[in-house]
């Protein structure tokens, strides 16, 4: 009898695209953060490695599962997908977590500040505008 306990890399061949299973929202609406870390060399591992690396990442995301939402681990690629709630500074947090199982992880792709700036900040062309001394039309400087 199969253990269920325990990730099988079977488990995790074929399926529908990513963009259709990863949630984006939770129930009020409210976005989703994401990360996306390369695991090199993945796919020549055989199917012991592999094991062995979904047992790590799922050891290393376990202090964080408050956050976590969705983990999906693309073996042929290398890429480990998380979703977690907006939590400020989450995806280094989860970063971090996996980098201290598989040093060998690269984060890729990762929103590290969640949150809105407290202030907007002037856009390029107005700072690029201050910067070489150039005034508004019409503005009567």
């Amino acid at each position: 009898m199969a253990d269920n306990n325990h990730p099988h890399p079977t488990y995790l061949v074929g399926g529908s695209p990513l963009w259709s299973r990863a949630p984006a929202r939770d129930r009020q609406g409210k976005p989703y953060v994401d990360c996306l870390l390369l695991i090199p060399g993945l796919k020549h591992q055989g199917d012991a490695g592999i094991e062995a690396c979904m047992l790590k990442i799922r050891e290393s995301l376990r202090q964080l599962e408050h956050a976590v939402v969705y983990v999906d681990l693309n073996i042929k690629l290398g890429l480990l997908w998380v979703t977690a709630e907006p939590i400020a500074g989450i995806t280094l947090d989860i970063t971090r977590a996996i980098q201290r199982e598989i040093p060998a992880a690269k984060a890729i792709a990762a929103d590290f500040n969640p949150e809105p700036p407290l202030e907007k900040k002037p856009g390029l062309l107005s700072r690029l505008g201050r910067r070489v001394g150039l005034r508004r039309i019409g503005s009567g400087d």
